[in-house]
């Protein structure tokens, strides 16, 4: 935009200021570039320095004040220990500012939503006078889909309501089945991995990753992923992950394409690699979105009675349903890719993630487990196939997966951009102001857990100390799915998968402990998170750097 601003007053400054019957074409390309280079740096000089310190309303807010120039913020971002590290620090240092302001890149200004109140307004009650920043759609969007995380509006409630029915409680009860048999099949992998021995090792990020990847296959997709290995040279897993766990120079790329658009143009071999990744990725996404299509209109493609469809089927099902009742196409295979390309990453990486660090606090808090298996095993002797609602009905489980998602969110920001002005409590919000939402701020916030070493302990059985009226029972308070309008609609698979997880394998095995880089088991305080055992960053998600290695054995 400025370099359009630039462009035209030159245009404009030439017009009026050239002299008549001047035609010397180099005076005129010195003076324009000229005017343009002066009139552009004292447009940034406004913008970085003297606008956001003299003349912002947002400048008398609470916030850090040691911003660099350039990058503002961001340095101190990327250098920390985790994702939402220095947010937690300014969320401290300002327990009760609704909102906390901070710089970061070329001067602009952020806001940090920090407070129960100030989160209800931005997510439920002005949850559409905000959307998604453009930055924010390159930066996650190329990677995640746009499909119903981007869509915004009458789009947003009209889409949610289309893909409802294949999230809803009675298609989680039919789900059941299909996520009990891959967990069995990922205890299959535990039992590989620890055969004769009398303990055995294994990464549990990367096995679990490929366990939740082969879930998405049957319930999002409607295959096996393993029988693409045979048309693709590489599989639908590493190509997700390519694009997802960039090498360092790749999340560079990413960041700096979010803000200028550079991807296309960018000649590095890390840059090639994440296109190329993204191509073949939507190329397979196509393929298996026109042979379903396709199967399902000639009737190839056939379901048992009473069995869940899939989610690619039911929306292809749903939109031929609605094209023959309005004549009108209420989704395009684009659409449906965005869609597909949604559901993969919040029921794949998130849920391994999750399980990865639920699988940490097992092995590191031994009073937990045994407790969380004695709940498990008291229902297995009775339901040795236990339904939705018997696993559900496990309450320490419940509680325990919460706390896992309270302390360790696998998904630790979103942003926002103010489509007019508003006021939220007392604080003036221009249109265009930039809103950031950190997921750990209100999961570790002072006023609304207790003290900061209370509200980041590890401790279950919060969750029924929680009293009516009390922050903590704000539903503002946990927000690993987001809340209000916008609340993650898949949020139910997320839980249902990862509790048919836990249920089996804490059936089967005892987790010891997490292993250090030199195989030896980190204890004295060294498998604490943030020594031993440390946050990758940067990261889209709040995953462990390097992974995890748990150490476990067979019950007897």
């Amino acid at each position: 935009m400025d370099l359009l601003a630039c462009g035209g007053l030159v245009a404009l400054e030439l017009l009026i200021l050239q002299p008549a019957g001047q035609v010397d074409s180099w005076s005129i390309a010195r003076r324009s570039l000229a005017l343009f280079l002066a009139q552009y740096a004292v447009i940034k000089v406004y913008r970085i320095i003297l606008y956001p310190n003299f003349f912002s309303p947002l400048r008398h807010l609470p916030g850090p004040r040691d911003h660099n120039l350039i990058l503002g913020q961001e340095v101190k971002k990327f250098k920390a220990d985790s994702p939402a590290s220095v947010q937690l620090q300014w969320s401290r240092s300002w327990p009760e500012a609704p909102f906390i302001r901070y710089i970061s890149f070329l001067g602009t200004e952020v806001l940090l939503v920090n407070s129960l109140a100030a989160h209800k307004a931005v997510l439920q009650t002005n949850v559409y006078d905000f959307v998604k920043p453009p930055f924010f759609a390159r930066l996650v969007g190329e990677i995640v889909g746009t499909g119903l995380l981007f869509a915004e509006g009458e789009a947003h409630k009209h889409e949610r309501r289309l893909i409802a029915g294949p999230f809803s409680v009675p298609s989680m009860r039919k789900l059941i089945p299909v996520f009990r048999e891959k967990a069995r099949a990922l205890s299959g992998v535990f039992e590989q991995v620890l055969g004769d021995k009398p303990h055995a090792t294994l990464e549990a990020m990367e096995t679990l990753s490929k366990s939740t990847m082969d879930t998405i296959g049957v319930t999002v997709l409607g295959i096996e992923l393993e029988t693409l290995s045979s048309t693709h040279p590489i599989g639908f897993q590493e190509l997700y992950s390519r694009m997802l766990h960039q090498e360092p120079l790749g999340y560079v790329v990413a960041l700096v394409n979010a803000l200028v658009p550079i991807r296309n143009i960018t000649p590095l071999k890390a840059n090639y690699r994440f296109l190329q990744a993204k191509s073949d990725l939507r190329k397979m996404l196509r393929g298996i979105v026109q042979k379903r299509a396709k199967d399902l209109a000639d009737g190839t493609f056939k379901k048992e009675v009473g069995e869940s469809r899939d989610i690619l089927t039911y929306m292809l099902e749903e939109a031929e349903l609605r094209r023959q009742e309005t004549g009108k196409e209420d989704w395009s295979v684009d659409d449906i890719i965005g869609h597909l390309l949604n559901f993969t990453s919040a029921g794949h990486e998130s849920t391994a993630t999750t399980l990865t660090w639920s699988l940490y606090v097992l092995a590191t808090h031994h009073p937990i487990q045994d407790r969380l298996r004695s709940e498990i095993k008291s229902l297995l002797e009775t339901n040795p196939e236990p339904d939705y609602d018997s696993i559900f009905g496990l309450q320490y489980l419940h509680n325990f997966i919460r706390e896992v998602l309270r302390v360790y969110p696998s998904s630790y920001m979103s942003q926002r951009e103010a489509t007019r002005d508003l006021v939220i409590e007392g604080v003036v919000i221009p249109k265009g102001a930039q809103i950031d939402i950190n997921m750990p701020l209100m999961h570790q916030h002072p006023l609304v857990w207790g003290s900061s070493s209370d509200a980041t302990a590890f401790d279950p059985d919060r969750w029924d100390r929680r009293q009516k009226d009390t922050p903590a029972a704000s539903p503002f308070a946990f927000e690993a799915f987001l809340q209000g309008p916008r609340i993650c609609p898949g949020r139910n698979f997320a839980l249902a998968e990862a509790k048919a997880v836990l249920v089996d394998l804490l059936a089967r095995f005892r987790f010891l402990g997490v292993e250090g880089e030199d195989g030896e088991l980190l204890t004295g305080g060294e498998e604490c998170v943030g020594r031993g055992v440390r946050f990758a960053n940067p990261s889209l998600t709040m995953r462990p750097a390097g992974g995890l290695r748990v150490r476990f054995e067979r019950l007897s």
